[in-house]
């Protein structure tokens, strides 16, 4: 594939990307050591840099990262169930998995149910899906692409109805969650305080019986009670 043309954006997504970075307590856990190297130039801290779950883990109940950056493809483990650790001893630790093997459906369901806090496609990397990804889980939103919402879905049994419907202001929250806004953008586009969303958006999970935000989306979707963003839409 002719990459070119993407250049102009991949350098300003770069940029961007580093800006977001800057200062964030970050620890690598990726199956690629060419991937590791060229994340060591960044002005992020990194603490920890692994190749492999266990190191990985090691690394992060040493260091207590803000981030934890995994790779579904490791050189020993799965980085999926890297992140299920993860979140089962510190669920305050944000996690970013970037996967390449789209096909793997149970597996990603698995990191959706750990509540993982964000799931990007590798193949969409170059495409902007990465910045934003970055973007929103750093200002602990969630993001999932677009391209896995299938993979969540499938071979899933129809839902069921949620304990108790949500509120009308319950779904306007809900809908700025797939969109992949943080509390603070919600509380701006809503006009209420942050602490209000944090409300609103722990009374969704109550009621869709989930533990995560990437939980309710793709509960939400399933149910019917929120439709995905249109295509060149406010993200």
């Amino acid at each position: 594939m002719d990459l070119t043309p993407l250049l102009p954006q991949v350098r300003d997504d770069l940029s961007r990307g580093l800006a977001l970075l800057n200062g964030v307590r970050l620890v690598l856990c990726l199956g690629s050591r060419a991937q590791i190297t060229l994340l060591m130039g960044t002005p992020a801290r990194i603490l920890g840099a692994a190749t492999t779950a266990s190191e990985g883990l090691a690394q992060v109940r040493r260091h207590r990262p803000a981030l934890v950056l995994v790779s579904d493809r490791l050189e020993e483990g799965c980085g999926v169930d890297l992140v299920v650790q993860i979140k089962e001893r510190h669920p305050e630790i944000r996690t970013l998995l970037v996967v390449s093997q789209e096909h793997r459906l149970a597996r990603i369901r698995r990191a959706l149910q750990a509540g993982c806090d964000g799931i990007v496609a590798e193949s969409r990397l170059l495409h902007g899906s990465g910045l934003q990804a970055l973007h929103t889980v750093l200002g602990a939103g969630l993001y999932l692409d677009r391209c896995l919402v299938g993979a969540a879905l499938a071979d899933q049994e129809p839902g069921g109805d949620a304990a108790e419907p949500l509120s009308p202001r319950e779904r306007q929250v809900l809908e700025r969650v797939v969109r992949g806004l943080t509390n603070h953008e919600i509380a701006g586009e809503l006009m209420v305080s942050v602490d209000t969303v944090k409300t609103h958006v722990r009374n969704v999970l109550l009621k869709l019986r989930v533990r995560g935000r990437i939980q309710a989306v793709v509960i939400g979707l399933q149910l019917g009670l929120v439709d995905w963003p249109r295509p060149g839409g406010t993200r």
